[in-house]
């Protein structure tokens, strides 16, 4: 290789590396739905509900597993969102692998990619699990809605990328651990280690749902009069109001956005791609009653 043209890819390809993926809104096939108009509990847009402000979430190209969202402040206050409708047993899942982008988030309040579980209770003890999230507004989180071992990534929030593995392990004990593509094995970042609950609940590198019981399985989602299912969303909300969860997140920062308020000076974009969802030993998910076939995408072939 000409020694120009090394010079050029040595110092082109960190940049390629951390790209955004480009969006379509011509996908035949894709694996979210964004509806116009619904309202939501979480946050409410300048027009009163989410994705009624005449943009919505996208796919990225050539990929039906992806998730790309981004905010345009000449719109008004956003609340954008897609949701999955690829029910996750709780009982049976054992992995989900992505990989993410960040653009200029500072002051905003979205989660890349999160489970929710189909009946929410109990707050931290949920089994929400946000295995990304700008929650307080300037940095990037792995949380559980308050609960269990949360963590900040070193990751820039203005502009990051790299791969997530959310686990879930035989006792019930759910990690979320970041990481760079070279360190990926078999698809999927490195299993994080420990020996016991107070272990993984004290680790500065990795997040963990643990409570030394059932864990995931007594978490609200998982109880007797619930079907103990979870499904997949990605968010950015940057409305004027909300529950409380939205006046909790919404946090000031010095010099980027007063609490409370919207970001309107910032086109803050996000994008998740190459989601894998892993089912009982490592294999392919077997989604709950109902889910659509295109769900298939999600997990392994």
């Amino acid at each position: 290789m000409p020694p120009l043209l090394s010079l050029l890819t040595i110092f082109l390809l960190p940049t390629l590396a951390i790209s955004l993926c480009v969006p379509t809104p011509n996908s035949t096939t894709w694996v979210w739905s964004s509806p116009v108009g619904l309202p939501s509990y979480s946050c409410q847009s300048s027009a009163g509900a989410t994705n009624d402000l005449g943009s919505t979430p996208l796919p990225c190209a050539s990929d039906p597993t992806s998730v790309y969202i981004s905010l345009d402040p000449a719109l008004g206050a956003e609340c954008l969102v897609a949701k999955s409708d690829c029910l996750i047993p709780m009982a049976t899942f054992e992995s989900l692998t992505y990989q993410y982008s960040i653009s200029g988030c500072a002051g905003v309040w979205a989660a890349p990619l999160w489970l929710t579980p189909d009946t929410w209770q109990w707050g931290g003890g949920s089994g929400e699990i946000d295995s990304l999230e700008f929650c307080p507004r300037d940095g990037v989180n792995m949380n559980f809605a308050g609960g269990g071992h949360q963590i900040t990534l070193d990751d820039d929030i203005d502009d990051a990328w790299g791969y997530v593995t959310v686990r879930k392990d035989v006792d019930g004990i759910v990690t979320s651990l970041r990481c760079d593509e070279g360190d990926l094995v078999d698809g999927m970042c490195p299993e994080p280690s420990y020996s016991s609950c107070d272990e993984c609940m004290s680790s500065p590198s990795y997040a963990c749902y643990c409570d030394g019981g059932s864990n995931i399985y007594g978490s609200g989602g998982c109880q007797p009069d619930t079907d103990c299912m979870w499904t997949l969303v990605s968010d950015i909300w940057n409305g004027v109001s909300g529950d409380d969860g939205y006046f909790g997140c919404m946090t000031g920062i010095d010099g980027v956005v007063e609490k409370g308020e919207p970001n309107m000076k910032t086109e803050c974009k996000i994008s998740v791609e190459k989601i894998v969802v892993r089912g009982e030993g490592g294999g392919k998910m077997v989604w709950g009653d109902g889910s659509p076939e295109y769900c298939d995408l999600l997990t392994l072939q």
